[in-house]
């Protein structure tokens, strides 16, 4: 049998943390009870009122525990070992979980336990009441709802067996791999017994076969081309990578993948993936990097209002601790998802990658790789992980390299993701759904905060406008000589992309959802401030508005635009740009050169700090926007790009050329006076 217990051993409890102690080998007694708990239901419940009277029984003849005893007793006599009640948390809760509950045997353990089994009672009630609700939602084609109700479910399962449940679920397959290792030094394979070659051949044939309605004969063994990839991967009989994933996902959280959970940017164009919906996350992944004293603060706090239950259940006092528990938690359960890949794995230092002739990363031959030939490439090396360096006896690998090799597998394999920022983003969509909540939060740093960090933060924007310059290049190359020493040099450019920090840090938990579109929390206010050196301050601004104005809200940008100005009222709506207030910077306009100026509106006046320059550009911000916004003929996208991350980035608005002189726009509420020298 797994040792489905070993999970403390692993490090996911401390020894210090005060909590609801599952045990393995009490929680399976427990549930095996459930026969005798329905035959003595009846005496039980009579017992009960008895006692109040001082006339009930510790064990009434033909309840429950009677009658188990009882059993146990024959078993004595026929020299069988038939365990007899304990009355223990542990064993209560499989009498709960095995659906037959004796009311007489929950009071009996309430009074022996020593901690609150009422809580881990009512969240097990209340995640099964989840779980139908899921299912009838499903069964209406609700997927929101059944997911919703489904990650709630998973929450307090949590609660009721803290840390073990989903690991418990996820071993119920009853899957237990032989490993066969051989490492020289250099390369490390990893065979699994659960990896069959032949299967790949199968799948070859059985694709052709479908696609050629005919003889899957004829090509034998070549390598699948990428139309054949494609074929397997959007079959879902085919593509046994969403197989796995779909039994990890039902286990984990009962129910199976869905891409569609994965929620674009807010606005018209609704991007999956683009600098207005991570430019926060990459911001946030820094400053969580940097680890201050507020952020930890901050972002515990908002844990803590959003998942108030999970966090008592496993016992985190700070931000420190939640983050040790949650990667705790998402080691052990890429363990056990590593533990059942239907492929072996092949681990080197970098050089077999799977990369085109360009040097960039090449995801059809990582899929022709997995379908066909069962096996994975997995880079192996990097620093140290702070949570995810322990090493497997077993195999050699530690953590972090099984859960590259999972995350590849399920993130790109399910859905045949590409391996850019795109890609990355869904791949965390679909993979993230293969955990529990406690070890998403820190899967979601790992994926999704690292892609934002590095894709869609100014990180390696300057690189990436040389590798744009170089492709240019290369499609302009004559000669076959030109075209390789300009593919080399791009293949070196790859090379010097930048990464994040290895390091553990939580995301705000807003961030961790798949239904998140964008924008930095409002609690953050404080913690994310814009870099020394890179704000305007103290900047006279000058406005012309409605009459009687002591502030300037952004709240009601459009409000006169519509009038005059209609083309950009709608952009600024319908996109979902951040809202803003228009004004003139530094010095007041003499003449009237913009229609906001018509009709003789009032004239107001104030100053402000805070503002980004976005032609000094000094955070890289407008490069950013630029840069992800290469050969998009939509300009709308670029300025919600551009003044989206500005927004995120903690600046209270920017300043840019406008009619000779520089305009200020604002996003945030700001005083002002009546200025009466204007065009006077």
């Amino acid at each position: 049998m797994v040792d489905a217990y070993g999970y403390y051993r692993q490090g996911l409890l401390d020894e210090g943390v005060e909590l609801p102690q599952v045990s393995g080998t009490d929680f399976l007694r427990g549930a095996k009870y459930a026969p005798f708990d329905l035959l003595g239901a009846p005496v039980d419940l009579a017992n009960m009122a008895l006692s109040p009277l001082g006339l009930g029984s510790d064990m009434p003849v033909g309840g429950s525990d009677y009658l188990i005893n009882k059993y146990a007793d024959l078993g004595d006599l026929l020299g069988v070992n038939y365990d007899r009640p304990t009355g223990s948390g542990s064993e209560l809760l499989g009498r709960i979980g095995a659906g037959v509950i004796s009311p007489a045997a929950i009071m009996t353990a309430l009074v022996k336990t020593p901690v609150n089994m009422s809580k881990s009672i009512s969240a097990f009630r209340d995640a099964r009441q989840l779980r139908m609700e899921a299912a009838e939602a499903a069964s209406q084609g609700n997927a929101a709802k059944a997911n919703e109700a489904n990650v709630a479910a998973s929450v307090l399962e949590v609660e009721a067996a803290p840390l073990t449940s989903v690991l418990q679920r996820i071993d119920a397959d009853g899957k237990v791999p032989e490993f066969t290792v051989k490492d020289d030094g250099t390369y490390l394979t990893v065979r699994s017994s659960l990896a069959d070659p032949s299967e790949g051949a199968e799948t070859v044939a059985r694709a052709r076969k479908d696609i050629s309605a005919g003889d899957a004969a004829a090509k034998g063994d070549e390598p699948l081309s990428a139309s054949e990839v494609r074929f397997i991967v959007q079959s879902p009989e085919l593509n046994s990578a969403r197989q796995f994933g779909d039994s990890i996902a039902i286990a984990v959280n009962d129910a199976p993948l869905d891409a569609a959970l994965l929620r674009g940017e807010t606005g018209f164009a609704g991007r999956e993936s683009s600098v207005a919906k991570q430019a926060a996350i990459g911001r946030a992944f820094s400053l969580a990097v940097e680890g201050s004293p507020e952020y930890k603060a901050a972002v515990f706090e908002a844990y803590g209002k959003r998942y108030p239950n999970l966090l008592e259940a496993v016992g985190a006092k700070n931000y420190d601790d939640l983050v040790q528990k949650s990667y705790k938690q998402m080691e052990a359960e890429t363990e056990a998802q590593f533990n059942r890949l239907p492929v072996n794995t092949f681990y080197h230092p970098g050089d077999f990658e799977y990369v085109t002739s360009q040097g960039g990363t090449n995801s059809i031959a990582m899929l022709r790789d997995i379908n066909q030939a069962r096996n994975l490439n997995v880079f192996r090396g990097g620093d140290p992980h702070e949570f995810l360096s322990r090493i497997d006896p077993q195999t050699g690998l530690s953590s972090n390299e099984k859960f590259r090799a999972v995350h590849d597998y399920a993130g790109h394999g399910i859905l045949g993701n590409k391996f850019d920022a795109l890609g990355e983003e869904r791949a965390f969509g679909v993979h993230s759904q293969m955990y529990s909540p406690l070890a998403r939060f820190a899967m979601a740093s790992e994926t999704r905060g690292q892609n934002s960090f590095v894709n869609y933060s100014p990180l390696n924007v300057d690189l990436e406008a040389k590798i744009a310059a170089k492709t240019d290049d290369l499609k302009a190359a004559k000669t076959d000589a030109d075209r390789q020493a300009i593919s080399s040099e791009i293949e070196e450019l790859n090379n010097q992309r930048l990464y994040g920090d290895q390091k553990a840090v939580l995301l705000p938990p807003e961030m961790v959802d798949l239904s998140y579109q964008g924008g930095m929390p409002e609690y953050m206010r404080g913690v994310n401030v814009p870099s020394p050196g890179t704000t305007v301050d103290d900047v006279p601004f000058y406005h012309f508005g409605r009459a009687n104005l002591s502030i300037l809200d952004p709240a009601f940008t459009g409000t006169r635009m519509k009038k005059y100005a209609a083309d950009e009222a709608q952009s600024i709506e319908s996109y979902d740009r951040p809202k803003r207030v228009y004004t003139y910077a530094e010095t007041p306009p003499t003449s009237v050169n913009d229609p906001s100026m018509m009709g003789n509106p009032a004239a107001y006046q104030g100053r402000v700090s805070g503002l980004y320059d976005v032609m000094d550009d000094p955070a890289g911000l407008r490069g950013l926007a630029m840069q992800r916004n290469q050969g998009v003929t939509d300009r709308n996208l670029f300025y919600k790009d551009l003044e989206s991350s500005i927004k995120d980035y903690g600046y209270s608005g920017y300043v840019a050329p406008f009619a000779g002189q520089r305009a200020a726009l604002l996003y945030e509420p700001v005083p002002v006076t009546p200025y009466e020298g204007l065009l006077k």
